[in-house]
């Protein structure tokens, strides 16, 4: 089975980040290049929802998810 790849810009835009900050992600262990400087977009995509939720619900959601035990900030 074949990832689907992004490259920095791509994943900026789908985070609606700036490329330096995928960069401090990638850093920070929070994303992980998979071939150069390639994410993979599955990755990526479960980031960008909960970059979502934390943006309309701010500290509420963050509460949430860590009582469930699922954050990988």
């Amino acid at each position: 089975m074949l990832r689907q790849l992004l490259s920095i810009s791509q994943t900026a835009e789908r985070l609606r980040v700036r490329p330096d900050y995928v960069r401090a992600l990638v850093a920070k262990k929070r994303l992980t290049f998979i071939h150069g400087e390639q994410l993979d977009a599955a990755e990526v995509e479960h980031l960008a929802k909960l970059m979502d939720k934390l943006r309309k619900n701010g500290i509420a959601t963050l509460v949430e998810i860590s009582a469930q035990g699922d954050i990988n900030l």
